[in-house]
């Protein structure tokens, strides 16, 4: 089996499309972004406002600045995936919206460090 690799990507919607971006993203993104090779699967998260983050707001600490987490788990090379759904957005395959914040789209790559662990 190929090495597996997180490729996370935080990002808001543009002011006001908040519904429109959800949609997009829940309904086309995601499955066009997995049909192509080397995607094995993805899960939306959305920002859980705590207590605690309420607190550091008030003390004036950072806060995300996303309300949007998505977690894509791939396979095999990083860049040639990636150059795959790049050429898919050219020719239109993977459908984009104008409703994704792409000035504050983050993205980044994550591989292993060490056992997964979990309670027992």
């Amino acid at each position: 089996m190929a090495d597996r690799m997180l490729y996370l990507v935080f990002s808001n919607p543009v002011e006001g499309r908040e519904d429109e971006f959800n949609e997009w993203y829940d309904n086309v993104h995601l499955r066009d972004v997995l049909a192509t090779p080397g995607m094995v699967s993805a899960q939306r998260y959305e920002l859980y406002d705590t207590e605690m983050m309420q607190q550091a707001r008030e003390a004036g600490l950072p806060v995300p600045a996303h309300r949007y987490l998505i977690v894509y788990e791939m396979e095999g090379d990083v860049d040639t995936t990636m150059a795959k759904i790049q050429e898919r957005v050219m020719s239109g395959e993977v459908v984009m919206s104008d409703s994704l914040n792409l000035e504050t789209v983050l993205m980044s790559f994550w591989s292993p460090h060490g056992p997964k662990l979990s309670a027992s």
